[in-house]
């Protein structure tokens, strides 16, 4: 049993990422972006839509975990979109640097699930990994946003707002890992 934990461990590491991986990533963050920026627009209608970003997050990441299938896929992911908005919308580069931080815990789960199965590749398709990870990656990463929302910009939100948002935005996750993940099988198919 220890040696195929040990296989397991050795076959997951040394899967490296490829430049077609990168490109796929990308592609991926882009179209995150573009999702966002077109549900933006619905803010005119409905100003609460920033609460619903977490879907199209949770759909994009997981399709990048199911199709790429590379440890630390998903810091390549955030990564992207992250310079996307430093680019188009000017960020605080300290604020991206902070969440790129936030797939680390996510990934961390995804290889130490990847050891209980034959394939570590399993891990992917797994629907329950796969939302235990975008939940983490959602917790991380509004962990980040409230607290730059509260002490770098100082801006006062009730307590009971950030809940709503927080359980809204796991909503989101999970809705979007569970459309996601059989739209990346069928893709990573397609793919090969």
């Amino acid at each position: 049993m220890a040696e195929i934990g040990m296989n397991n461990r050795i076959n997951f590491m040394q899967k490296k990422i490829t430049a077609v991986d990168l490109i796929t990533i990308v592609i991926f963050a882009v179209l995150y972006r573009v999702l966002w920026y077109f549900f933006k627009f619905a803010g005119v209608v409905f100003p609460f839509n920033h609460t619903f970003v977490y879907l199209f997050c949770a759909f994009c990441l997981v399709l990048c975990w199911v199709v790429v299938r590379r440890p630390y896929a998903s810091v390549y992911f955030t990564a992207a979109w992250c310079a996307i908005n430093f680019f188009l919308q000017g960020e605080l580069p300290i604020y991206w640097i902070l969440v790129v931080t936030a797939p680390l815990l996510p990934e961390l789960y995804l290889q130490k699930r990847s050891k209980s199965f034959s394939n570590p590749d399993e891990v992917y398709s797994s629907t329950k990994d796969l939302i235990v990870a975008a939940l983490l990656y959602n917790i991380v990463y509004e962990a980040f946003v409230w607290w730059s929302i509260i002490y770098p910009y100082q801006i006062p939100v009730p307590f009971n707002l950030m809940a709503i948002v927080f359980g809204i935005s796991l909503i989101g996750m999970i809705i979007g890992t569970v459309i996601a993940k059989p739209l990346g099988l069928k893709l990573k198919n397609l793919l090969g």
